[in-house]
């Protein structure tokens, strides 16, 4: 797992092997800091990045990361 901040928001990259070994699966959760709490709480559940698997690890989080990064841009959370 990766975690990587942007502004008050951190995103957890994850890329979870599948069966067999020869794929994975990228998935993100989203926190944001919370200035009263002096502390993170997630705004979005871990969830899928992609329908598609990818070929590997390093592919996953990259998958992971750029669905998070959308996901910041569109909406306020």
């Amino acid at each position: 797992m990766q975690i990587e901040t942007i502004g008050k928001y951190q995103l957890h990259l994850l890329g979870q092997e599948m069966p067999g070994g020869r794929e994975w699966d990228p998935f993100v959760t989203i926190l944001k800091f919370d200035d009263a709490a002096g502390d993170f709480r997630c705004v979005v559940e871990k969830r899928r990045a992609s329908d598609t698997p990818a070929p590997s690890y390093e592919e996953a989080i990259e998958l992971a990361r750029r669905f998070g990064t959308a996901l910041l841009q569109r909406e306020t959370l």
